[in-house]
């Protein structure tokens, strides 16, 4: 009962750290980019304690982080606009699928190589975004040739072609080049959890809340964010992957 319960309080401390510096770099050390002249776009690393949140203590203690972190961090310092419950699901869900891809699905024991599971996810990203264009009215089949309906179909193509191959390729050759270790998790796996995460929750969900809240159209935020993946997704996942490694012992 008693190492149940220090270890309860020793989790509790470590989840209220990460919180603190989830909010000290969201919110004072990001920078909060304009895109169709409303601030829509935040760069920073404030997400990754709720991905490291959700890797080290499970989807309940992540999701716990990356709620508290929004809602603390917004009290504190509310830049950015006014407060909005989206925002506040999308930074718990960062903890809660990480935490259920490595405390429940335990991707870190398989023996896949999941640099071909990160491409099928990509490119299934890709084919949603061609999928929305067309849906939308933004890229058009007329008499058997594609048009653009829309000035930033085109910029939101090209963005997307270049972010899924990117992605598709940069972990393979990323990965030929690290040397294997026991414990921890493999980069092939942090990419994978990186770029679901970053796919689900910050392109294609806060994009969706921005629309909502600021009462614009999904297309006018989508390319912007599509691009900030570019530079997003690899630096998370090798600050992620070099932070996994201090923490070994805590990746069951």
């Amino acid at each position: 009962m008693k190492t149940k319960q220090r270890l309860s309080t020793g989790v509790l401390v470590k989840a209220a750290l990460l919180t603190a510096v989830s909010i000290v770099l969201t919110r004072f050390f990001s920078v909060m980019l304009p895109l169709g002249g409303l601030p829509a776009l935040r760069v920073g690393l404030g997400s990754i304690p709720l991905i490291l949140s959700g890797i080290l203590f499970g989807p309940l203690v992540g999701g716990m982080v990356g709620a508290l972190s929004d809602v603390i961090g917004y009290a504190i310092n509310p830049a950015g606009g006014a407060f909005f419950p989206g925002f506040t699901l999308t930074a718990a869900l960062y903890g809660i699928l990480s935490g259920v891809l490595v405390k429940n699905v335990k991707i870190q024991r398989s023996k896949w190589n999941f640099n071909y599971l990160n491409a099928l996810v990509m490119i299934a990203f890709a084919a949603g975004v061609l999928m929305l264009l067309v849906l939308s009215d933004s890229l058009l089949l007329v008499d058997g040739r594609w048009q653009f309906g829309d000035a930033m179909a085109l910029p939101i193509l090209i963005a997307t072609v270049v972010v899924t191959l990117l992605f598709v390729l940069l972990p393979f050759f990323s990965d030929s080049k690290i040397k294997k270790s026991e414990g921890g998790i493999s980069f092939d796996k942090i990419t994978f959890i990186v770029s679901l995460n970053y796919v689900f929750n910050s392109v294609l969900l806060n994009t969706f809340w921005l629309s909502v809240m600021f009462g614009k159209g999904f297309m006018v935020f989508l390319p912007g964010r599509i691009v900030a993946a570019l530079a997003t997704i690899p630096i998370y996942s090798w600050i992620l992957y070099v932070l996994t490694r201090f923490f070994k012992s805590d990746i069951d």
